[in-house]
Order: C-alpha cells, then sequence, then structure tokens
C-alpha cells in the first residue's frame, strides 16, 4: 500500500523505464520502440545488430526473443512477437544476467540467473534430461514449488536450432545445453547468491535506480559479466 502508483506505471513500460534511468546517466541498451516490421527493421539497422525484441509491457521473459544476428532473423521473430502488441528493438548485451532487489532505498539481495539448462552425460538425450532434471521434487508449474519445471516446448525447440540442436540429441558429456534464451526463474531458471559480491559503486547505482522510478520496492536486472566490477569498468 506504500508503492506509488507512478512508479509502478513507470516501471510497466520497458522504454520509459529506460529513459528515466537514461537520464542519471545509468547504462541502457540502445533501443526503441516500433510498433511495425518496417520500424523494427529501421531501429535494427542504427543500432546495429546483434538486436533483440521484447514486448513493451510484459513479465516473467514472455514474448522475449533470443540474440537476432541478422534482418532475416529478426523478420521471423517479429513473426512470432508481435502478438505481444508494441515491441521494443534493444542492443543485444551480453554479461551475466542478475537480479537485484532494492528495499525502502537500499540494496538488501543480490542473486545471478542462470537459465534453463542441462547438462549432457554423453548417453541421455536432451529430452530425457529434461526429464530426470523435472522428477525433483522441489520443482513444479508457476510459483508453487521452489524451482520451476524445464520447460519443453516450441520455444525450447527453436532455442535448440539455434545450438544446432534437437530434444532427440545426445549431447556429449559435460555439454550444457540451453533451454531458453532468458534466464527468469519462471521458465525453468536458477540462481546463486551474490549478495555479499556486488560492488559498492554498484550498489549505489541500483539504489539511484530504484529511486528516481520512484518503487519503495523494485528488482533490477543487470547485465554484467562480474557484478563485483564497479559497471563503469564493464
Amino acid at each position: 500500500d506504500a508503492t506509488s502508483i507512478i512508479a509502478s506505471d513507470i516501471a510497466q513500460d520497458k522504454d520509459l523505464t529506460k529513459r528515466v534511468l537514461q537520464n542519471i546517466g545509468l547504462a541502457v541498451p540502445a533501443g526503441a520502440v516500433a510498433r511495425n516490421l518496417e520500424r523494427a527493421v529501421e531501429i535494427a539497422r542504427e543500432i546495429g545488430y546483434p538486436v533483440m525484441l521484447k514486448p513493451l509491457e510484459g513479465n516473467q521473459g514472455r514474448g522475449i526473443s533470443p540474440r537476432l544476428s541478422s534482418e532475416a532473423e529478426l523478420v521471423g521473430a517479429w513473426g512470432q512477437a508481435e502478438r505481444f502488441g508494441s515491441l521494443v528493438v534493444d542492443r543485444y548485451v551480453e554479461g551475466r544476467d542478475h537480479r537485484v532487489l532494492v528495499v525502502n532505498g537500499k540494496v538488501v539481495a543480490v542473486a545471478e540467473r542462470v537459465p534453463a539448462h542441462v547438462v549432457g552425460d554423453g548417453a541421455a538425450s536432451i529430452r530425457e534430461l529434461v526429464e530426470e532434471v523435472n522428477r525433483d521434487p522441489r520443482r513444479g508449474t508457476g510459483h508453487g514449488k521452489v524451482l520451476t519445471a524445464l520447460p519443453l516446448d516450441q520455444h525450447t525447440e527453436q532455442v535448440l536450432a539455434r545450438q544446432g540442436l534437437t530434444l532427440d540429441a545426445v549431447p556429449a558429456m559435460g555439454q550444457r545445453v540451453l533451454l531458453r534464451a532468458t534466464a527468469n526463474l519462471s521458465t525453468g531458471g536458477t540462481s546463486i547468491d551474490r549478495t555479499e559480491e556486488i560492488h559498492p559503486d554498484n550498489v549505489t547505482a541500483c539504489e539511484m535506480a530504484a529511486g528516481v522510478v520512484g518503487l519503495d520496492i523494485a528488482g533490477l536486472d543487470v547485465l554484467t559479466p562480474d557484478i563485483s566490477v564497479p559497471f563503469e569498468e564493464n
């Protein structure tokens, strides 16, 4: 009941949020909103490939494309994502995916989020590996369990295809196979506690971000190779 409705409205608009953060000097990916394919192609040419598509409004990773390295890939992804309405075309950024939790102006927790994946044993297919992982009683659907079941759907097949694999492929011993392009826990991702590792300068930047948007409770998505190094250096 203490959360600002204005701050909530800002946070639900990815483009507006990005501009608000950019205005105080925080690093955000280049990009813009596209309401049709022609504009999306134009934006991608302006900012340069690789890019990614994401719904202007949305959550839990729904509608977010994988890395798009060419105009042909962008056109293909647009056909699958346009049902979400207006889309943000962003420059694709490399880095480990982190969620930083800010409560009442202070960073209280940091988690590195690892996308849904399986690790090959040289004998089982990807489908069999997924089914084995999903037998873990801690995994379930929705948010009813500690972990979410690994997905076996069309999106999984598309992510695998980009790696030259299918659900029936048998990965080598120790080979890590991604099942999702994003690291959301709601799509089978896992997390690693990095609360004690975040650099003090990064703590300040995240607290500034939550403050300028106006949220009393905020989850910030941070892409960086190493959360223990100041953002300005990597």
